[in-house]
Parts: structure tokens; C-alpha cells; sequence
């Protein structure tokens, strides 16, 4: 009888070779919901990442259809192109600065307390009796930030008559480049307005252009740091890689439409990697290096715009980066805007 029982208890185990088999089958379960794990990670962080970069694409799309909504086709536009060196994915860092109505209104709030660098000049101040500076015409400049060129930055200086604020810049442009002096207080960069009339703007010399207003406005990106929260009004996005802007034109020698500038204009036409544009400024013309009048530039062999020219829209391509690094590469998007009618 002993032995019958033995028998039967000994049936009642595993043999070696089905635990071999248990132990494989449990290491492909495993296998198999690691990985599913693993996807499942993976497109959670995709998905993560496309909607902060679809939140940014919004953020700017939306500001820029705001402000070109408003443009004044009749008031100096300028633009700088710069294409980097990369021979495989070259990267764009254009600025461009324009007149634009609307209703606008300045970030930071002012009490008008007196700078410590410059006695006569106010400053934002978190302290004492704060208002915002508003108005319904502003000069904006859109372009890459330093010292990080992934900052996308945004400048607005809103026109105001207002007495209470300082007269920046003055009538003879003489102060505009203020950061070049010694202990300036970067006006251009700190302040939100400024106290000329479009009018006034618009009668502006092609001389206050070359030895203020570009220096200070395109040779001197916005500053942006995020140890200083006076400069967070600049910020418009991070992770901004790539920053190109281009005006559509139409061909009538081939009937065909076009986008400048193309890759070409920079090697064959100008020979530079990089060079400014502008419209709307009266004479004397502009004379720094690189900068052209639209009707000096050639779009083909032999032929220039015409005097007077001004595009119907504007081609914004950038290229955008979640903060996470998920996609190496970027996300690149297209954005064109319409200049008046």
C-alpha cells in the first residue's frame, strides 16, 4: 500500500521539462508586457510632447495674427536675414521690426521711481503706485534672444504721449543706440514705450537708422534671462530653434509666385549669409552694411523690386523643441500672415 501511495504522489508533481516550459512561458509574458509597457511609455511621452509643442506653435501663431492684423503698411518695415553655416540643416535667425494698431498694453507696471544708473530716467519697480503703460499703435520686433538663441523674443514699445513717462527716444534719434554707453540704461531693452508720434517715425533718417536704430534694435538682440524677471516681457517662447521669415512676390517674366528669400538669394544675389531689408524709410536711405531697400535687391538675374514695392503677406518657418528632447529633430511649421488688403 505504501508503495501505491508513493506512486501516486510522485504523479502529482512537475517534471523538469514542464517547469522549463512554465519558467519560458512566464519569460515571454514578461518579455511581451515589458515591451507593451515600454510602447506605452514611449507614446505617453510623444503624445506629452506634441502637446507642448502644439501649445507653443498656438501661443505664436496666435500672437503674430494679432499683431500682423494691425500692420501699418504705410510705416517702416525692416527685416534681417541670417542663415547659419551647417552645410546639411542650416539654421535661420531673422529679426524683423514693424509698426502694427491694436490694443495694446505693456507687461510690466511702472511707478515711475528714478533709475540709480541714469537720476531723470523711471523704471518698472514692484514697489509704490504701479499702472501699465497702453496705447493703440506700437512698434514690435520679433527675432531670436541672446544669450540663449533657442528664446524666441518678442519687443514691444507702445507709443504714448503720456508726460508721466520718459521721453524715449527723443526727436533727434541721438539717444536710441543707448546701449553703447557706459552705465546706459539699455532703454531700448528695458522700456515698453516709446514717446515719438508714428509721424515722427515716419520722417526718420536713413543716418539715426544706421548709427541708432539698427545697432540697438538688430545688432543687440533682446537679452533675455531667466535670473532676471525685468526681461520675462520679452519672452515669447522657448525652443525655438530655427526662425525664417519671407515676403511672396509674383514673377511676371515666368507668371509664377514666389517666396524671398529662397537659399539661392543668399549665395548667388547678395553673397552674404546674411543681410537686412527694409520699406517705408525716407532718404536718406540706409547705408549699414548689408542693409538694402527693397527696390536694390534682386529676386532673379537683372531685376530688382520695384520703387515702392510692399508684400501682400509674410512666411513664418520655425522649427519648435519640447523641453523634454523627445524629438531630436524638432517639429518644423509654416505660418503666413497678410499685409493689409
Amino acid at each position: 500500500m505504501k508503495s501505491v501511495a508513493k506512486k501516486q504522489k510522485m504523479k502529482k508533481s512537475f517534471t523538469l521539462i514542464e517547469l522549463v516550459v512554465a519558467v519560458a512561458l512566464f519569460a515571454m509574458v514578461f518579455a511581451f508586457t515589458g515591451m507593451i509597457f515600454k510602447v506605452c511609455i514611449n507614446s505617453y511621452r510623444t503624445a506629452g510632447a506634441n502637446a507642448e509643442i502644439i501649445q507653443k506653435l498656438r501661443a505664436i501663431t496666435d500672437q503674430l495674427n494679432a499683431d500682423f492684423k494691425g500692420i501699418r503698411t504705410d510705416a517702416p518695415l525692416l527685416i534681417w536675414f541670417y542663415e547659419d553655416s551647417s552645410p546639411t540643416n542650416p539654421n535661420r535667425y531673422d529679426q524683423i521690426m514693424f509698426f502694427a494698431d491694436g490694443d495694446f498694453q505693456s507687461t510690466q507696471l511702472y511707478d515711475y521711481g528714478l533709475s540709480p544708473v541714469v537720476p531723470s530716467v523711471p523704471v518698472p519697480s514692484p514697489t509704490g503706485p504701479e499702472y501699465p503703460v497702453m496705447g493703440n499703435v506700437a512698434r514690435i520686433f520679433y527675432g531670436q534672444a541672446q544669450p540663449d538663441p533657442n528664446l524666441l523674443a518678442r519687443r514691444q514699445h507702445i507709443l504714448t504721449a503720456d508726460l508721466n513717462l520718459d521721453q524715449w527716444p527723443p526727436d533727434n534719434m541721438l539717444d536710441f543706440n543707448d546701449f553703447a554707453a557706459a552705465g546706459a540704461d539699455k532703454r531700448n531693452e528695458r522700456y515698453e514705450h516709446d514717446s515719438n508720434s508714428l509721424a515722427q517715425w515716419k520722417i526718420v533718417a536713413g543716418s539715426d537708422y544706421d548709427n541708432e536704430i539698427i545697432p540697438a534694435c538688430f545688432n543687440f538682440r533682446p537679452y533675455i534671462h531667466k535670473g532676471d524677471p525685468n526681461t520675462f516681457q520679452k519672452l515669447m517662447c522657448e525652443g525655438v530653434g530655427s526662425f525664417a521669415i519671407q515676403w511672396a512676390y509674383w514673377d511676371s517674366v515666368d507668371g509664377k509666385f514666389y517666396w524671398y528669400p529662397s537659399s539661392t538669394h543668399f549665395i548667388n544675389l547678395i553673397g552674404n549669409s546674411e543681410f537686412g531689408v527694409f520699406f517705408n524709410v525716407p532718404a536718406p536711405p540706409i547705408s549699414y552694411i548689408n542693409w538694402y531697400s527693397v527696390d536694390n535687391v534682386q529676386y532673379r538675374s537683372g531685376s530688382n523690386f520695384l520703387v515702392g514695392f510692399y508684400p501682400k503677406a509674410l512666411k513664418f518657418t520655425f522649427t519648435l523643441y519640447d523641453s523634454k528632447a523627445v524629438f531630436k529633430e524638432g517639429r518644423t511649421f509654416t505660418h503666413i500672415v497678410y499685409l493689409g488688403n
